[in-house]
């Protein structure tokens, strides 16, 4: 799902009447793992024209991951309007603002250690004092 559809999904959540509960699935569709793999390779190939290999490793994943937007699309009339091809687009057309790779701001375990361990800090700063 592209930043501006989650986006979008939770404005429209916010605006709702306060009336309006619940949990709201919001996706621009269902894949697994595998399809998310195979349609990023073949949006590379085809935006950059350069081949791409995959390599599978057969996990037996017991999760389901299919989800149901039809309470989104009705009740907040959100509508997800970016798929895997024009995300994998956009992150070609946008990458050289990111150069530094290795950032941990681009990891988001990474940056949830480093935001892990500064809470730890100041909780042990607070008893300290």
């Amino acid at each position: 799902m592209s930043i501006e559809d989650a986006t979008n999904g939770y404005i429209r959540a916010i605006e709702a009447s306060q009336k309006i509960s619940g949990i709201f699935n919001i996706a621009s569709g269902n894949y697994t793992v595998g399809e998310v793999g195979d349609l990023v390779k073949m949006a590379i190939e085809e935006q950059l024209g350069i081949r791409v290999h995959l390599t599978i490793h057969h996990k037996t994943d017991f999760g389901n991951y299919k989800v149901s937007i039809e309470k989104a699309e009705n009740v907040l009339s959100c509508h997800a309007k970016h798929n895997v091809k024009a995300i994998v687009k956009d992150l070609i057309e946008h990458m050289d603002k990111f150069q530094d790779w290795d950032n941990p701001q681009y990891y988001n375990i990474d940056t949830l250690k480093l935001l892990s361990a500064n809470i730890s800090l100041r909780s042990l700063a607070e008893v300290a004092r």
